[in-house]
């Protein structure tokens, strides 16, 4: 597999509030102007090439972006309960002042103009190969899309831009949303008549396709419909949902996708770099170079593990991964209990395989002390008793157990790790848990390493699925049944042998919160559940449901502040305006 690579060269479009490089792939224009540049295949390549930089250099394999899209939602809260990252996570001193809210501002924006620059030339562009130009002319208007809609969900109706910025644009006036979203579905509907169903060339993964189009046109189209008042309306825009998620679940073949068979399949290691569920994916590479940021990699990781190593003899090995910040003060995102009680493990294989509960000893053998009794609340007349090689020897888990204390290896319960909704205060164990494992990376070049070279699927098949019953289960005149059909058949994907029939769903069953539930399960760490929370209206109810350790979220924590550096610089701020409750 073939990244997009992406140099930076020492042409720089200085921009108020977008100051940004170009990367040009093997092409340097020396002094010579954008028009020029652009104006040639190899240039206009390198432009399209600079729009996908940031998704991974700054986005997908970063914590900021996990912290945006998954935290401060009814499934993650912060290790221990620390404070890192709390302005996104627990809403906790969330202003317009917050580095990772303006960076991810000026990273959206700056994708934004090189997309516009792009889109607004490449017509005139000579290409010899004209499926080349047409595969670009479709990922600049993917990507267009794909941008607004973070721009838009996170931070509202702001300002929306179809041309290059060239020159200091110190006025500057919102939209409506409508508009946003207007622009976003033509944009889709260019990319779909314009991309390949295979990357071009076939080698670069990471290329939008024909099959990551309509799973965007599917995305925006049913959050477009949370925007209007009247069920008309509503009607119009779940039609093109379902409609975008229907090709793709009846095109699998034409499209090259597919479900895999098991959910075990679907983030193994070795389909990480093919992946036939993955709709649309951002790479990385394992030679450091390749990465826009070689020396800052994929850290996913890193932000899921419980603490393991130095307990209980366990060593940190590549298997088990990288637990360095798994520590009271770190971060890490551990589930809440309210995620890990949606699973039913005893019919669910999803659980089994995407979360890690026991870790068997990795040295020859380990003889207990009275430190590590004492940490796991251990009988102190077990000191000097052994675990041998590929024994147990610890089990963070999300069932009670009885007798804890008294087995021959260390346990941490659902109730040690959490008291009730919350984390617990215990410091011996709050820093336990069942792991998630999505992004487990074995490949890492030693042991305590931080740089991953795992690609990042951010959008997969069973999205489909679950897009297709919502506008189903929302429409006038939908069909509940199709849509129960549509939610069995993952399901039915995620059941232990034998148990198929037992995981599934009745009509009488599904409604939006089932959905939203059978969601979490399939997708929880996806960079998807804080937009489909507040898509559906549930944020603030489901927060303060299921995640009491997050006390301060109010209606308002439906968009992020504008940047208070974007305020300051315009001449209109008033005008402008801050988001209603910041």
């Amino acid at each position: 597999m073939k990244v997009i690579s992406k140099k930076y060269t020492a042409f720089v479009v200085i921009l108020i509030l977008l100051i940004s490089s170009c990367s040009l792939d093997e092409y340097n224009p020396g002094g010579t102007t954008p028009d020029l540049v652009y104006s040639t295949p190899a240039g206009m390549n390198a432009l399209v090439n600079s729009a996908y930089v940031n998704y991974s250099g700054q986005f997908y394999g970063r914590e900021d972006i996990l912290m945006l899209t998954e935290g401060g939602t009814d499934l993650w809260i912060n290790i221990a309960n620390s404070g890192y990252g709390r302005q996104m996570t627990k809403y906790e001193e969330l202003t317009p002042s917050t580095g990772q809210l303006r960076n991810t501002w000026n990273r959206l924006y700056e994708i934004i103009n090189y997309c516009n620059a792009g889109i607004n030339r490449i017509d005139d562009v000579p290409y010899t190969d004209e499926a080349e130009k047409q595969a670009r002319k479709g990922e600049l208007h993917f990507l267009r899309a794909y941008t607004y809609w973070h721009i838009v969900e996170q931070y509202g109706n702001v300002d929306l831009r179809t041309e290059e910025t060239t020159s200091p644009i110190l006025t500057i006036y919102r939209s409506p949303i409508q508009a946003f979203y207007d622009l976003m579905l033509a944009d889709i509907d260019v990319a779909i008549a314009n991309l390949p169903v295979d990357p071009f060339p076939a080698q670069d993964i990471g290329r939008a396709t024909q099959k990551a189009a309509y799973g965007l046109k599917a995305r925006i189209a049913l959050t477009r419909a949370s925007y209007e008042e009247s069920q008309t309306e509503k009607d119009r825009f779940y039609a093109l949902a379902k409609d975008a998620a229907m090709y793709v679940i009846e095109n699998q073949a034409a499209l090259k996708t597919s479900l895999y068979e098991t959910p075990e399949d679907v983030f193994k290691p070795a389909n990480n770099k093919s992946n036939s569920e993955a709709l649309f994916v951002v790479t990385h590479a394992t030679v450091p170079s390749l990465n826009p940021q070689p020396n800052n990699p994929n850290r996913l990781h890193v932000w899921f593990k419980a603490k393991y190593s130095s307990m209980a003899g366990m060593q940190m090995d590549l298997n088990y991964g990288n637990d360095a910040n798994s520590r009271s003060g770190g971060m890490c995102f551990m589930p809440t209990r309210h995620l890990l009680e949606l699973y039913d493990e005893s019919i669910d294989a999803r659980y089994r395989h995407w979360f890690r509960e026991a870790y068997y000893l990795n040295q020859e053998a380990y003889t207990w002390t009275a430190d590590d009794l004492a940490a796991f609340e251990k009988p102190a007349g077990m000191v000097g008793a052994q675990i041998q090689r590929g024994e147990l020897a610890l089990l963070f888990t999300k069932r009670k157990v009885e007798d804890k204390r008294n087995t021959p290896y260390a346990v941490v319960d659902i109730d040690d790790t959490y008291s009730g909704g919350h984390v617990s205060n215990n410091a011996r164990f709050n820093i336990h848990f069942p792991a998630l494992t999505k992004y487990d990376d074995p490949d890492l070049p030693t042991v305590g390493s931080n740089f991953g070279s795992k690609d990042v699927i951010v959008m997969r098949l069973p999205e489909m699925y679950f897009i297709a019953a919502e506008c189903e289960l929302q429409m006038s005149g939908g069909s509940k049944a199709m849509a129960t059909q549509l939610i069995n058949i993952i399901r039915r994907r995620a059941a232990l042998p034998g148990q198929e029939a037992a995981m599934e769903i009745t009509d009488t069953e599904l409604n939006l919160d089932f959905l939203l539930d059978e969601k979490a399960r399939e997708l929880c760490g996806e960079h998807l559940r804080w937009f489909d929370l507040k898509r559906t209206g549930k944020l603030l109810e489901y927060v303060k449901a299921y995640n009491p350790d997050v006390p301060l979220i109010q209606a308002h924590h439906v968009l992020r502040p504008i940047p208070q550096m974007f305020l300051d610089a315009i001449t209109n701020p008033t005008e402008f305006g801050q988001n209603v409750g910041y």
